[in-house]
Parts: structure tokens; C-alpha cells; sequence
């Protein structure tokens, strides 16, 4: 499997990225005094994909959660969450089944969509009033 997803990966450019839909609220305004802390989490969620014109589509849920840690760190309260699905299109010149996506979407989405969920994340907290926001480097392991 790992030569065909080798094969795949040697015929492939990414065309396009675009944001379908996105939807984020700001829950709080930092309170540094009660919650000294922050703590964030980013992940990609549901992936899939599908021919499109000749080209490969995979729709890439993203969600983020920013919270704030209490001093006593037994309680934190919900300060920002977004949610979103991005449009990724690939010009491929082999054959994506459902075995090499698998590995394609744990090792190749991540790093073509993480500068854009990271510009989505600080542009939306920003509108939201809330300070800027750097999501930290993404780490793909073996």
C-alpha cells in the first residue's frame, strides 16, 4: 500500500483551496486575572472525497476550541470555538480508493490546510474582538 500511495503522491498538485462554510462564536472575553491560562485545540474532523471535472474534491471538516484555565486549574471556561469545511482540489494522475486516502488524508491534508485554517482562526478572532491567536506548528508522526 505504501507504494501506491508513494505513486499517487509522485502525480499529484494541489489546484485549490477554498473555504465552503464556516461558523465561529465568542463565548467570553479574556479574563487573565480569574484565568491566567489558555489552552487551544484544533483538529481536522470528517474528511471525503470524490471526483470532480477530472480533478480529486476532499471536504475537510476543521474545528478549534479556545478555553481559558481557572488559577486553581480545577475549572476552565469556553472562550471561542469555530467550525468549519474546506474544499481542497488536487490534479491527480493516478487512482485515489478509499486505503490510500486514509493515508493521504493523515499526511498530506494536514499540511496543505493548516496555513489556512491558521489565517481563518486569527482573522475570525480578531472580528470577534478577542486577541490574536497563533496556532501552534502542526506535527505529523509516523
Amino acid at each position: 500500500m505504501e507504494a501506491r500511495y508513494d505513486e499517487l503522491i509522485d502525480g499529484i498538485d494541489l489546484l485549490n483551496i477554498y473555504l465552503g462554510s464556516a461558523q465561529f462564536k465568542r463565548h467570553a472575553f479574556p479574563d487573565p486575572d480569574a484565568y491566567p491560562e489558555v489552552k487551544a485545540s484544533f483538529s481536522p474532523g470528517k474528511s471525503s472525497y470524490k471526483a470532480c471535472d477530472g480533478d480529486l474534491c476532499v471536504d475537510q471538516e476543521v474545528s478549534f476550541l479556545l478555553e481559558e484555565v481557572a488559577k486553581d486549574r480545577k475549572k476552565t471556561r469556553k472562550m471561542f470555538d469555530l467550525k468549519g469545511v474546506f474544499t481542497l482540489v488536487y490534479r491527480i494522475s493516478g487512482e485515489m480508493d478509499d486505503e490510500v486516502f486514509e493515508l493521504f488524508k493523515k499526511r498530506n491534508i494536514p499540511v496543505n490546510l493548516h496555513p489556512y485554517a491558521r489565517e481563518l482562526i486569527q482573522s475570525m478572532m480578531q472580528r470577534a474582538g478577542l486577541p490574536s491567536f497563533v496556532l501552534p506548528a502542526f506535527k505529523i508522526k509516523r
